[in-house]
């Protein structure tokens, strides 16, 4: 296995430790041009988490800061104790942006895999059921996370393309690719509200509802586009506000929608915006 990982020597940009991580060299040979984003979970190299960017020679070209804290708690509830995948148990497993960015790949409709080994207990069917939970039921059934065994990967990855469109990530909390430039503030900003509860099934509905008026806003906002051969930004966003009779609408809800309609529905509707 060895042979088939590359050894990257890291420095923290917020304390400066160094130490070295292993990245499977089939991720480096998936991009010919550019880097792949790596997000450095806490305890891998310190006490932070960080994301660093690497040419596919294992070159590190830069590194960023993540801000995003969340306290969890140490111990496993009865129902974890069980075998029960809870918001917190998720996070535990994948790290803080790793749910985030599983949760908006699932939502957006973004292929995902994740490298995992002979130690990880999650199947692709529990997973692809969890992330359908979150979903309105015309969104749901589609197999769209994916595992991939870490001593298959290279193997794998000749029969399965993982191209731009695909969040790639692993089970140690490294998230190798994703397809979208914002930050994940959407997520962000759900799971941290749905932690403030203490009841496990109270969380499951509280993410359920926030997302489902999300994709009200955008099946509204793919109405109004079918409805026009162009309309301007400035005019969707006022059919938008009022339709959904609301004082305004975020720069940012604005790009989710947009996001949404582009690859839950069809590029060409986007490209009626002028």
């Amino acid at each position: 296995m060895a042979s088939n990982l590359k050894s990257i020597e890291l420095q923290c940009p917020i304390c400066q430790t160094k130490n070295i991580i292993n990245v499977p060299e089939a991720v480096l040979a998936q991009k010919e041009f550019g880097t792949i984003k790596i997000q450095i979970p806490p305890g891998a190299i310190c006490e932070h988490q960080f994301i660093v960017f690497v040419d596919n020679k294992g070159i590190v070209r830069s590194y960023e800061k993540i801000d995003i804290q969340m306290a969890l708690p140490s111990e496993e509830s009865e129902s974890e104790k069980s075998g029960v995948y809870t918001l917190r148990k998720l996070i535990r497993t994948f790290g803080t942006v790793g749910i985030m960015s599983l949760i908006h790949s699932k939502v957006f409709g973004y292929p995902s895999f994740i490298i995992v080994n002979e130690n990880v207990d999650l199947t692709e069917e529990l997973l692809n059921t969890i992330g359908d939970r979150l979903l309105p039921e015309e969104y749901q059934g589609f197999k769209t996370i994916h595992l991939l065994q870490e001593a298959e990967y290279g193997q794998i990855l000749k029969d399965v393309k993982v191209g731009k469109d695909t969040l790639l990530m692993d089970s140690k909390q490294n998230i190798l690719q994703t397809p979208w430039e914002a930050k994940l503030k959407f997520e962000e900003e759900m799971i941290q509200k749905a932690l403030e509860i203490i009841d496990e099934e109270e969380q499951l509905f509280l993410l359920q509802y926030d997302i489902g008026k999300f994709i009200k806003e955008a099946e509204l906002a793919r109405d109004i586009l079918e409805s026009y051969e162009e309309i301007s930004e400035k005019d969707l966003k006022k059919k938008i506000i009022t339709g959904l009779n609301i004082p305004k609408i975020s720069n940012l809800n604005f790009k989710l929608i947009k996001e949404f309609v582009e690859h839950r529905f069809s590029p060409n509707l986007i490209y009626k915006i002028t």
